[in-house]
């Protein structure tokens, strides 16, 4: 299993990095499949809801999401284009500064990877083998999770009147983290509780919403990434 998770962070790092130079429609379906919480967390949660057990679980959780991190930074470092050379559009890291701040990310973001790692390993456990009314809980905090940074994405991007692409984009991670979750609820060995699912779902959503609006914040003001 953990090898598996290995070779998906493997895929999941150097498509991330490709979908950094894609553009227009190519660039939302990369985002969309690749660059995405959505992409990301669901590698997660689906290794933890295959696992034969917890430890396993948190294993190839956090393995996926880790590998992939490293292996993004990682292409970054040697390609060394995005911060070798100083650049004028701010999408770059000029200098040897700027490859301190890449490394500070690569720490950043695989601390952030196991933690999230382990939480959502935890969780396609908890879908797959708790009792009826924690799987739908589970489920629910699974889906919000998936679909937070979707949600704000579709909402700014309606806000502030930008292309259609991104907006379809955002909307179908909200949509394809409510599938998700679902299909693993209802794949669980016991009654689904769907509206105990349906009312964790909304209700947590609202919290994971306004967490990725403070991490937009942030990452506006380039202090992680």
């Amino acid at each position: 299993m953990w090898w598996r998770a290995a070779w998906a962070g493997v895929v999941l790092g150097g498509l991330a990095y490709a979908a950094d130079f894609c553009h227009g429609l190519l660039a939302a379906v990369m985002l969309l499949v690749s660059s995405s919480m959505f992409a990301w967390g669901a590698a997660g949660l689906a290794f933890g809801f295959a696992a034969r057990d917890r430890r396993s679980a948190i294993g190839a959780g956090v393995t996926v999401l880790a590998v992939a991190t490293v292996v993004y930074y990682g292409i970054i470092v040697v390609d060394g284009h995005r911060w070798r050379d100083a650049v004028t559009d701010g999408d770059g890291f000029p200098g040897a500064s700027s490859l301190v701040s890449v490394l500070t990310a690569t720490a950043f973001w695989t601390t952030a990877s196991v933690a999230g790692g382990t939480v959502l390993g935890l969780l396609g456990q908890a879908i797959r083998r708790a009792r009826p009314t924690v799987a739908a809980l589970a489920a629910g905090c699974s889906f919000a999770l998936l679909a937070g940074q979707g949600a704000v994405a579709a909402t700014h991007v309606y806000t502030l009147g930008a292309a259609w692409t991104w907006l379809v984009e955002g909307v179908t991670e909200v949509l394809l983290a409510a599938a998700l979750t679902a299909t693993l609820l209802g794949r669980g060995p016991g009654p689904s509780r769907w509206w105990t699912f349906a009312g964790a779902a909304v209700a947590l959503l609202t919290a994971s919403y306004a967490v990725w609006v403070l991490l937009d914040t942030i990452r506006t003001a380039g202090t992680l990434w």
